[in-house]
């Protein structure tokens, strides 16, 4: 059986997952949550403060997942295909509705602009229960 530092896989440490997190441009992951009877992944821009990854949504499904402080998982990764390395890494975590307006005035100075048209006037917060990642090198 072949081992992941045999593959080129290394592990992330959560410092690092932290770190790509905060530098990884464009700021753009995947949203991974269960809608009804269906699991649900949808591109998402972030940003981040103080371990909480942030989202700018319109009322819908995310929202609705928010109001019932769903586990959810967010996805980022990064990936060069010239030199066929990269890396990705998972946060988990419960989603809610940015409500409190002390956190709701921070959020709003945050580099937070989603790429997709139409109003999206909810702030969403992954607060991260646990981070983890792994890298691969060509």
């Amino acid at each position: 059986m072949t081992s992941e530092t045999e593959l080129g896989l290394s592990t992330l440490t959560v410092d690092e997952c932290r770190g790509l997190l905060v530098t990884h441009r464009p700021r753009l992951g995947r949203l991974a949550f269960v809608a009804g009877d269906w699991p649900l992944v949808l591109p998402m821009n972030y940003a981040l403060g103080n371990d909480v990854v942030y989202f700018r949504t319109a009322a819908g499904r995310k929202l609705f997942a928010a109001s019932r402080s769903a586990r959810v998982t967010f996805q980022v990764d990064n990936v060069d295909e010239v030199w066929e390395d990269g890396w990705s890494l998972l946060a988990f975590g419960r989603l809610r509705a940015v409500e409190e307006p002390a956190e709701l005035a921070r959020v709003r100075h945050l580099p937070l602009r989603p790429w997709a048209g139409g109003d999206r006037p909810h702030f969403l917060a992954l607060d991260i229960d646990s981070l983890s990642g792994r890298r691969i090198v060509g």
